[in-house]
């Protein structure tokens, strides 16, 4: 595990974490050679024990040292053999977009103009060298003091060689920002970013994101073979309708490149209606036909883990039965469910349990897909305790935090004894689930998850 102590190639001291993602942990560091700060993307351990993972990395990694942008955060360096892996990236003074956004809730239309144009130019630089970003978002969009954009955080990034940093067949990128074509777990393509840019656009004009929800699966079912919902009336129509084309679920009908999404930008931002092929009222729209949205359900929930609920149709029981059920905290044979130890009158996880989101289907409450910590994730578990003999699973679980013995289990107190930074996850979400331990025993979890949706690392302090 890296530290403050840590000194990578005879050079580079690292100084400070400043951030964590599905790829691996960011860090401040000074190159001592040159003396200059950088930021250093310590890639996951377990990823180099992917077959040919290291080989992409460093195809990856040549790509992206070869766009040359001001838009884009540079790469300096990178390194990678069996003992580790990292990429030397420009330090961009600065807050992301989202910082920016959470403290204004939402920006003018001259202003977001602006920085969707600037971004684009930045993505269609990167697009030029013929890499696909696939995971734009606010927080992968640095915002410089002097009002500049640097595109940064291409951990996720695809080639033209199509050699993306992690095994094909998943679905990557961040829910709220994928492409429906991403959803469907089609190829990206310069058109996925330009989706992403535009609901990054709705995000910033409106304060809010499009599509909504508390797990990947319900975000998906809304967006794909559909436009957003409308932008607020007191949206300029010109910038309306740059995120309008851009957001378009069929990729043909978007702008054609990042490019000309920055033109149109600018127009918009001056005040004038982009110029346009057609209106959208005249053009042809993708049919949403039941085979779209259940292709959907099923290339989300195979990707995100919550295909198992589709096996599990009456609650978290192996048996199928549904109502009451109760486990018993010491299983069938008198011993604490593994992975567990006692903390206080609960049970606390022995390592970090985190969760992509959770799904109920009619009144029962299905298993949520596990993710791991590193990836960007809506839950984790900070509490457990045995399901209450008088709890049932087939009724609404909105119920059981409204219960006062789950409720104090699960209590914001509880959360901050359990937190590594009780003050940074002061106010977050909570909920309370069942899920099922081993084949006897099911157990109340206590959920807790940031109120701004996914939250990549762990949050709480592991038991044991």
């Amino acid at each position: 595990m890296a530290t403050d102590a840590t000194r990578l190639a005879g050079r580079y001291q690292l100084t400070e974490r400043i951030g964590a993602g599905g790829m691996g942990e960011v860090w401040r560091a000074t190159d001592e050679l040159l003396g200059r700060t950088v930021a250093i993307k310590l890639i996951l351990p377990d990823l180099l024990d992917e077959p040919g993972f290291l080989r992409r990395f460093l195809a990856e990694a040549r790509a992206m040292a070869s766009v040359r942008h001001p838009g884009v955060v540079a790469i300096h360096d990178f390194h990678g053999d069996d003992a580790g892996a990292y990429l030397v990236m420009e330090f961009v003074e600065g807050d992301p977009l989202s910082r920016v956004l959470s403290r204004s809730g939402r920006l003018g239309a001259e202003r977001t103009m602006d920085l969707l144009r600037q971004a684009a130019l930045a993505l269609q630089a990167v697009h030029d060298r013929g890499i696909v970003h696939r995971d734009v978002k606010p927080a992968n969009l640095m915002v410089r003091p002097d009002g500049t954009i640097a595109v940064a955080d291409f951990g996720i990034a695809l080639g033209t060689a199509h050699t993306a940093l992690t095994n094909s067949g998943a679905v990557l990128g961040t829910p709220a920002y994928l492409a429906p074509e991403q959803v469907l777990g089609q190829a990206a393509s310069p058109r996925s970013d330009v989706y992403a840019l535009g609901v990054v656009g709705y995000e910033c004009l409106t304060g809010r994101r499009p599509f909504v929800g508390d797990n990947p699966y319900a975000v998906a079912m809304q967006r794909v073979g559909q436009p957003p919902p409308p932008i607020d009336r007191d949206v300029p129509a010109a910038a309306a309708r740059v995120i309008e084309r851009a957001m378009q679920p069929d990729p043909s009908l978007r702008w054609p490149s990042a490019a000309e999404f920055a033109t149109a930008a600018q127009m918009a931002g001056a005040g004038l209606m982009p110029t346009d092929v057609s209106p959208l009222s005249t053009q042809r729209r993708r049919p949403r036909t039941l085979l779209i949205v259940v292709a959907a359900a099923v290339a989300l929930a195979v990707a995100t883990g919550v295909a198992g609920w589709l096996a599990w149709p009456d609650g978290p029981g192996n048996g199928g039965s549904s109502g009451s059920q109760s486990g018993g905290q010491s299983g069938a044979k008198g011993q604490l469910p593994k992975g567990y130890v006692a903390c206080d009158d609960a049970l606390c996880p022995t390592a970090p349990m985190c969760w992509r989101g959770l799904v109920q289907v009619g009144d029962k409450g299905a298993p949520p897909g596990v993710s791991e910590c590193a990836e960007p994730h809506y839950w984790e578990t900070f509490l457990a305790a045995t399901l209450p003999a008088d709890a049932s699973t087939d009724k609404d679980l909105s119920t059981l935090m409204k219960r006062p013995d789950i409720a104090a289990l699960c209590s914001a107190d509880a959360l901050a004894a359990r937190s590594r930074d009780p003050a940074a996850t002061k106010g977050w979400r909570r909920e309370a689930w069942p899920i099922q331990a081993d084949a006897y025993t099911v157990l109340v979890h206590c959920l807790a998850g940031s109120p701004d949706g996914e939250s990549p690392g762990s949050a709480f302090k592991p038991g044991g």
